[in-house]
Parts: structure tokens; sequence; C-alpha cells
């Protein structure tokens, strides 16, 4: 059986949709990639900085509510406080905590790092990624073995992999997928 990695690798920070007030509709907001920290006594807020694209209105993400000081690591506390780019990527691509805060992400712009190979071989594909990432098992083979639905629903439902059901093909990558390919059929792995 063959080894194969993919590495998904955000290119960019993504916009979110939310309603905003002062345009009165759903509209995309660019992350400031600008955190904000209050301190009321011992507790802190800490929130990730938004702009809506047309007014330019700012809105913040809960990243932390009142939460004790002592509970916040020192190093990560000074990361928020100096606008730590990776910890900006963490937080602008957390779906829990963006659907916490009532919003989504429009569209995410990735690539995927790895060797092509071909739907007749027996594979273990591991699949990599920094964060966690909405997207789905299915789209990411799409997209990388360059097939289109037609393609995709042919080789992958009908005659190839017969195990592979729907609800494995909407399985979507955490920070990390196993995928075994054969002749008869596909088993993944979250971990």
């Amino acid at each position: 059986m063959k080894n194969v990695q993919w590495k998904v690798n955000c290119l960019s920070i993504p916009t979110i949709i939310r309603h905003c007030k002062k345009c009165h509709k759903d509209t995309e907001f660019i992350c400031s990639e600008m955190f904000r920290v209050n301190a009321q006594k011992k507790n802190l807020d800490i929130w990730l900085i938004y702009n809506c694209e047309q007014c330019k209105t700012s809105w913040n993400a809960t990243i932390f509510s009142r939460v004790n000081s002592n509970k916040i690591d020192l190093k990560m506390l000074n990361q928020f406080l100096d606008n730590d780019p990776e910890l900006v990527k963490k937080y602008s691509l957390d779906k829990t905590t963006l659907k916490k805060n009532g919003v989504y992400i429009k569209e995410l712009d990735y690539e995927i790092i790895g060797e092509k190979f071909l739907s007749s071989e027996s594979v273990k594909l591991e699949i990599l990624s920094d964060y966690p990432v909405d997207i789905r098992l299915s789209t990411l083979l799409k997209r990388k073995l360059e097939l289109s639905n037609g393609e995709f629903k042919r080789l992958f439902f009908n005659c190839q992999f017969e195990k592979l059901n729907s609800r494995e093909a909407r399985k979507k990558l955490n920070d990390h997928l196993i995928v075994f390919f054969n002749a008869k059929e596909i088993v993944t792995h979250n971990n």
C-alpha cells in the first residue's frame, strides 16, 4: 500500500458573513488581524476585531469573556496583546468560536500540498491541517485529484470504492484525517 500525505494550507484569513446593523443586511466582515483585550479587576475579555467591508463598522468576535486572568497562560496573553499572526489565524479559522458568535466563514482560500495518486492505486492517505477547517473529504478529493462531480460520483460511489457512503464523503477535516483507498473500499479515520 502506498503512503501519501496531503497538507491543507490556508492561504489567507477568511472573511465572515454577519448582519451589519449600519448596512441593515448580511455583509462580509474582514478580519483586522487585531485583538482587543479589556481587563476588569481580575477578569479579562478578549475579542478578535472585524470590519464591515462596505461601511467599515467594527465588530468584535468574542474569544474569551469574563475569564479570570490566572486561567490564561502568560505567553498566550502576550500573544493576544501583540496581535500574534498565528493566533489571529487560529481564531479566525476556529469554527466553534465563530459559531458561538453567530457568524460563518464565507469562503476559505486554501491549497493542498502533496502528491496525486491514481484512483486504481491502493493508498493510505493522511490529510493534515494546522487548523481545523470546514472542508468536506469529497471536496478535498475532487479538488486535488481534479475530478468533476460526475467523475467523483461515478468513481467513488458506483465502481471503485463501493463502501464509501455519503456520510463518509461528508466528513470534514479537523486537523487530521486518514483515508484508506483500495480496489474495494474507502475507510476513514478522524484523529
